[in-house]
């Protein structure tokens, strides 16, 4: 190859370099699920008339084959024999429509292997199990969905809550007071774990529910208590307004249970009740203990004592959106639980995770007054405001609304910090940030080093309409003012989504890209800088899915073995990116992706890792070569020698070292550099230089090349750690080991 010809081959490759990167999810072959998840009590047995149904369908017709056999594990509970303890219940009661089951194993108490069929390719096979089990233990009866290779998808379902009594109960709402205030409770909530745990009477009977406080609290305004009665309790109870405890800790209810079988679990609720702290009651949680007729006795935290009379709260916990910078939560309020708790001109804070920028506070009022005295602190995930005409007589109130940026991947509960101005500090989750897309894709095997490889599926599904966004800009912001006015925007376009994948995999072609749900408009993708960008012409009014198939990647050798993620981005989902954005700056952060998903496997090693060691000497002319457990000793015309603290070799020994053949070393002696090519790597030095190109990326070295005795000397750690390969020196044996 010429000199000429072997730049043009090094521009050609590193350009290819440039184009790589892409995301992706599950893709299922199946849709599985069970009919109802039950409240039930450890022991309990489904028969035939109420057991949940594992319903397993074929997603789109035709993909099943015959035979297809998967397996179903349960956890917390074991499958039970009917008909005379003969058979098992899950063979006896399976049903199959325009399928067929051809086999139902029952490997051991939990475990049962199950084969079935097509009758009619032509429509999607329906099969359905009931689990006939027994529940074994508290908590979650789970059944596994096991693939083992079948076109069956893999899942998992609750079908059963398992608890140790009769009844669970549960409150509504655990509300945080102070002493004066007396606040309403939650609604306490009593669920039966199974049908007639409550009792099975042959004739109507009084029963009682106790709730007792602990020490120096009591309960007040009693007579204003509502019993509801729901479920299987609808109608064969009844509260009469027999209550007992009226400022004591101790309150006894009485109501009728009728006599008779109930088709399903009932509820009892308890509303209305208030709850009051004497002036030396302890700080804290406020557990109740309850008991009573065939009710379990438990112990059930019910509200939160406070030393300070200030609370926070939201109207509403509101859903808003990653990679958005115009996100507002529901109204927001903090308010005095008595005169005086908060402390005029002192600093009120409300700090966010650091994931969640505050962009501007809407609507704020106080004493139906508004409010403009709020800033920014230092960090743009906090604010403040000062606290002004506070009342020794009426109880003070802030409202105000969130305006909210989140980075882009970040999901989950937004809990708010509030704090200062004599608040004691109290965290409330004020809104719940969720992707504005998620991704599928059926993972499959990738080998390193192959072009065209067909790959799986990609569907891109939001989560809500218009969650794909081309109407909304991307954030923009103004700086300076008059001639020095600067106005800048966040990076992206907001009409391109972006599906990027890693270096070392890039798309061979542009895949078809199609909307199978929904009524999103797209124009034609195309390949950008590896990237595949899907332009979007029209937002969804319905929630919409985009189907991307045809895909044909190719991985170079430089990919490592294993999993690998792809990303899917753009300004159309990531309006709030910046590239160098810190927690300082505000609005936008530094991700440029909303969802990160596992792609493929790369299941074959880079062809020539670990391929041999060689060992040089210092001051000597001979080395040798490990490889293939076979040791070879070779000579050299020059010795390495070390200067600056560095180990010099000649190239043509660093290119031996290193795996790579003569033909790919190219010395050009006008600009006195010397370029090695190895797989897609390039590096290349310059004589007397210490910058160091690394596929056209600069690296600043400590040592330069030079030539010695008429030989090109390159500093061999910079140059191996530039392709890749490994060194370690040795200082008691004066030695060095490449490793590549």
């Amino acid at each position: 190859m010429s000199i000429k010809s072997r730049k043009l081959f090094a521009i050609l490759v590193i350009a290819m370099m440039m184009m790589t990167l892409l995301p992706v999810t599950a893709f299922a072959v199946s849709t599985n699920s069970v009919n109802k998840t039950p409240d039930v009590s450890v022991g309990t047995e489904f028969d035939d008339t109420d057991a949940p149904i594992l319903r397993i369908e074929e997603k789109n017709t035709g993909e099943f084959s015959s035979p297809e056999t998967f397996r179903l594990t349960l956890e917390n509970a074991k499958w039970i024999k009917v008909n005379g303890d003969i058979e098992y219940g899950v063979d006896k009661y399976k049903e199959a429509k325009e399928g067929t089951i051809l086999d139902v194993n029952v490997v051991s108490s939990t475990v049962a292997e199950i084969t079935v069929g097509h009758t009619d390719a032509s429509k999607k096979a329906l099969f359905l199990f009931p689990l006939i089990t027994e529940i074994t233990g508290e908590g979650e009866a789970t059944v596994f969905v096991e693939s083992r290779g079948s076109a069956i998808s893999s899942t998992s379902h609750v079908f059963a809550n398992a608890a140790a009594g009769r009844t669970i109960a549960s409150i509504s709402k655990v509300v945080t007071f102070a002493r004066t205030t007396g606040d309403e409770l939650g609604d306490i909530q009593i669920d039966e774990t199974r049908r007639n745990a409550l009792g099975l009477l042959e004739d109507d009977e009084e029963q009682t529910i106790t709730i007792k406080l602990p020490p120096r609290f009591t309960w007040e305004d009693v007579d204003d208590l509502n019993v509801e009665f729901t479920g299987g309790l609808r109608g064969n109870a009844e509260y009469a307004d027999k209550v007992e405890g009226e400022d004591q800790r101790t309150l006894k209810i009485t109501y009728t249970l009728y006599e008779g079988n109930r088709s399903a679990q009932g509820s009892i609720f308890l509303k209305g009740l208030k709850v009051r702290a004497e002036r030396d009651a302890t700080y804290g949680d406020v557990v109740v203990d309850i008991e009573g007729t065939n009710i379990t006795s438990e112990e059930l935290l019910i509200a939160k004592y406070t030393d300070y009379g200030v609370v926070a709260d939201v109207k509403e916990v509101k859903e808003v959106v990653a990679g958005r910078h115009d996100n507002k939560t529901a109204k927001i309020t903090i308010e005095e639980n008595m005169t005086g708790a908060l402390i005029n001109n002192r600093e009120l804070s409300v700090a966010l995770p650091e994931w969640v920028k505050i962009v501007d506070l809407k609507n704020v009022k106080t004493a139906g007054e508004a409010v403009n005295n709020w800033k920014h602190a230092k960090n743009k995930n906090e604010i403040y405001f000062e606290i002004e005409n506070t009342s020794t007589s009426t109880k003070s109130k802030y409202e105000f609304e969130l305006e909210l940026s989140i980075e882009a991947d970040k999901s989950g509960d937004i809990v708010a910090e509030f704090f200062g101005a004599g608040m004691e500090k109290q965290e409330l989750v004020i809104a719940k940030a969720v992707a504005p897309v998620t991704a599928e894709v059926a993972v499959t095997d990738l080998k390193i080093g192959v072009q065209n490889q067909e790959a799986p599926d990609i569907i891109i599904t939001e989560t809500a309409k218009s969650r794909i966004d081309n109407d909304t800009d991307v954030y923009t912001w103004t700086v300076g003012t008059g001639d020095d006015k600067h106005t800048y925007s966040a990076e992206g376009n907001e009409n391109e989504l972006v599906i990027s994948l890693p270096s070392g995999i890039k798309f061979s072609k542009a895949p078809t890209v199609e909307v199978t749900e929904g009524n999103i408009e797209l124009s034609p993708a195309k390949l950008v800088g590896g990237n595949l960008v899907i332009p979007i012409k029209s937002s969804s009014t319905r929630p919409s899915t985009i189907k991307i198939t045809d895909v044909l990647l190719t991985l170079d050798r430089t990919v490592p073995e294993g999993a690998f993620n792809a990303n899917i981005g753009g300004g159309s989902i990531v309006k709030n990116f910046e590239e160098d954005a810190v927690i300082e700056d505000p609005v936008t952060f530094d991700k440029d992706r909303v969802v990160r998903f596992h792609f493929a496997n790369v299941i074959t090693p880079a062809p020539g890792e670990t391929r041999a060691t060689t060992t040089f000497t210092i001051g000597s002319t001979n080395y040798t070569v490990v490889e293939n457990n076979v040791a070879v000793e070779k000579t050299m015309d020059v010795a390495p020698y070390i200067k600056d603290g560095r180990t010099y070799l000649p190239v043509r020994y660093v290119a031996d070292a290193l795996g790579v053949t003569e033909d790919n070393i190219l010395w050009d002696p006008v600009t006195r550099s010397v370029t090695i090519f190895k797989g897609d790597r390039i590096a290349q030095m310059t004589i007397d230089s210490t910058t160091l190109l690394v596929n056209g990326v600069e690296i600043n070295m400590d040592v330069a090349p030079e030539i010695t005795n008429g030989r090109t000397m390159l500093p061999v750690r910079w140059m191996t750690q530039a392709l890749g390969a490994g060194i370690a020196w040795d200082a008691e044996t004066q030695t060095v080991t490449v490793t590549q």
